[in-house]
C-alpha cells in the first residue's frame, strides 16, 4: 500500500501558534516529511506552539510518534502531538484481515 501523507498548516489570527492537520499515513518512513513542515511553521509563529494534529490519520504507526517527538525536541518549539487512545491500522491490512476470515 501507498503510504501517503497529508498535510494542512491551519494558522490562526494570533500569530503565536499554528495547527498541522495530518490525514493519510503516518508512518516510521514518513514521520520525517513533517519535520521540516514543522521547522517552517515555527518560523512564522512567533510563541513556537506547534500542534500535530493526527485526529483525522487513516493510519498511524505506533513506532512514528516517538520519531517525531526526539526530533523536533529542543529546537525552541513547544510541539503537541494530539493523537486518538486507539491508533488507527493501516487499511490495507485491516482488509487482507478481513478478507481471509472470509
Amino acid at each position: 500500500m501507498d503510504h501517503k501523507l497529508r498535510v494542512l498548516v491551519r494558522l490562526d489570527v494570533d500569530p503565536s501558534s499554528a495547527v498541522l492537520e495530518v490525514t493519510g499515513c503516518l508512518t516510521a518512513d514518513s514521520w520525517g516529511s513533517l519535520t521540516p513542515l514543522i521547522r517552517k511553521t515555527a518560523a512564522l509563529v512567533r510563541g513556537h506552539r506547534i500542534t500535530v494534529d493526527l485526529t483525522a490519520a487513516q493510519h498511524i504507526e505506533r513506532a512514528a510518534l516517538p520519531l517525531l517527538r526526539e526530533n523536533v525536541a529542543g529546537r525552541d518549539i513547544d510541539l503537541r502531538i494530539e493523537c486518538p487512545d486507539i491508533l488507527p491500522e493501516c487499511p490495507a491490512l485491516v482488509s487482507a484481515a478481513g478478507g481471509a476470515k472470509q
